[in-house]
C-alpha cells in the first residue's frame, strides 16, 4: 500500500512529508496537513467559485456596457470607471480561478498576501 503524500496549508509553506505533523517543521503552523488530493479538491472548488464569480462580473459589465452603449447621452466619467472597475474585478478572479484550479494558484495567492506585506502602497505613505 503506497502512502499518501501530505502538504502543509500554509500558502508560504507548502511542506511535503510522507506523514502529518501535529506541528509543521517548516513554518511551525498547527494541524495544517492535508492530502494532496485533498489540496487538489480544494483548489477546484476554489476556483470553481472564483470562476462563477468572474462570470457574474463579466455580466455585469457587459450589460452596462450595452446599456451605457444605447443612450442618447454622451459617457461620463462615473460611467467609464465603473466599466473599468467591472472588468478589472472580473479578470483578477478569472485569472485566479483558473490558477487555482490548474496549480494551486500559488503564485497568484502569494503575490497578492505580499503585496500588502513587502510595499505596495505602504512605501509612498513612508516618505
Amino acid at each position: 500500500m503506497a502512502s499518501e503524500d501530505y502538504v502543509c496549508l500554509n500558502i508560504e509553506c507548502r511542506y511535503h512529508s510522507s506523514q502529518p505533523f501535529p506541528v509543521c517543521p517548516k513554518c511551525g503552523h498547527r494541524n495544517t496537513f492535508v492530502t494532496q488530493s485533498n489540496m487538489r479538491v480544494r483548489g477546484c472548488i476554489g476556483g470553481a467559485l472564483s470562476l462563477g464569480v468572474s462570470c457574474f462580473l463579466l455580466f455585469i459589465a457587459v450589460f452596462m456596457s450595452v446599456v451605457i452603449a444605447n443612450k442618447r447621452t454622451a459617457m461620463r466619467v462615473n460611467d467609464v470607471a465603473a466599466l473599468l472597475l467591472l472588468y478589472g474585478l472580473g479578470a483578477v478572479f478569472l485569472i485566479g480561478g483558473i490558477s487555482l484550479m490548474i496549480g494551486g494558484g500559488r503564485w497568484l495567492i502569494g503575490s497578492l498576501v505580499s503585496f500588502g506585506r513587502r510595499g505596495g502602497s505602504s512605501r509612498i505613505r513612508r516618505r
